[in-house]
């Protein structure tokens, strides 16, 4: 019987579909601490991983058969690490694509229609009587506005499908070209173009050394001051400060982020901005999806205690090394 460690307290029902192999989950909304999990990784066969883990949890967890990312993104994960242990590491991309699209769109119409602002403004005021006035607090229709998506991979084409249901021109940057499924025959330009014509710009490209502030100040300088800024795929995709600057200095519309550089912690400037809608990293957090990307991590460590090979592994060479013995 193998032993599965799941790092939070994430919806745990799916995981059943591990048994009768020994699962260990904390409460629900819970996590293990880095000391428990050091105690515990070592006696694991499979870890669900649903937070980071550096060189030391990796090193305590060289002896399991797979280490699968509960979610898409993974560079909380020390890939390189895991491959010197001959550790395989997967994850689940698929689950993750329409729930995050979603809450890109979300963050698109609520901050073009002011609707966090005016729900703001209606609480403290209890009444409609300053604001519902012909020519005051208008907000921006997006048919025939141009949707800049900054990598067109799954969740940025659905993003892309939305914006052209509703009317929008929809231009992208990506390292490669798209085939017409993914882009709907959007136009592909390098990113400083897309900043000078996009009247929204989403972001949907993983972090990584090379997209490091990929929006920065001089890329925001680009971009309208009738323009806003989405972001719902990694924090530190932007110079926040410079990001900011720009919104406190009226040089950028608004902008609507899920996710921030500093996680868990949220910058307090971007909390005093009106035209800045935040949410806390929860692109993938419906009940459903959840259930889904349980369900793909079973997939994925069943496969593995069998000793087949799993989908989307991040680092496939270490597969055929993980089953030899070590050096001691």
């Amino acid at each position: 019987m193998a032993r599965i460690l799941v790092t939070h307290g994430v919806p745990g029902e799916r995981f059943r579909r591990l048994h009768p192999n020994e699962v260990l989950i904390p409460q629900a909304g819970l996590a293990y601490s880095r000391d428990e999990l050091l105690a515990l990784l070592p006696t694991c066969d499979a870890v669900v991983a649903c937070g980071a883990m550096d060189g030391a949890l990796m090193h305590a967890a060289r002896n399991t058969k797979l280490i699968v990312c509960y979610g898409a993104g993974y560079d909380s994960l020390d890939i390189a690490a895991a491959t010197a242990q001959r550790i395989p590491v997967a994850n689940v991309p698929d689950s993750v694509t329409e729930t995050t699209a979603e809450l890109a769109m979300a963050h698109i119409l609520a901050l073009t229609r002011r609707v966090c602002e005016l729900d703001r403004y209606l609480r403290a005021e209890g009444s409609t009587r300053a604001q519902f006035t012909m020519g005051r607090s208008m907000g921006v229709l997006l048919t025939g506005c141009t949707l800049g998506i900054v990598g067109m991979g799954r969740i940025g084409a659905r993003v892309a499908a939305f914006g052209r249901f509703l009317g929008m021109r929809v231009v992208y940057h990506s390292r490669s070209i798209k085939p017409f499924s993914l882009t709907g025959n959007a136009r592909r330009l390098p990113l400083h173009e897309l900043l000078r014509a996009a009247d929204v710009v989403s972001l949907h490209c993983p972090y990584a050394p090379q997209t490091d502030r990929l929006i920065g100040a001089a890329e925001l300088a680009l971009m309208r001051p009738t323009a806003v800024l989405v972001n719902t795929s990694r924090g530190k995709l932007i110079d926040e400060v410079a990001l900011i600057d720009a919104l406190e200095a009226g040089r950028l519309a608004g902008a609507a982020l899920d996710v921030f550089a500093t996680e868990p912690e949220v910058n307090p400037r971007l909390k005093t901005l009106p035209n800045v809608v935040l949410t806390p990293h929860i692109g993938s957090n419906t009940l459903r999806t959840r259930n889904q990307m349980a369900e793909q991590c079973c997939d994925s460590i069943l496969e593995a205690l069998a000793g087949r090979e799993p989908l989307n592994l991040l680092n496939p060479a270490v597969w055929g090394l993980a089953r030899m013995p070590q050096e001691p």
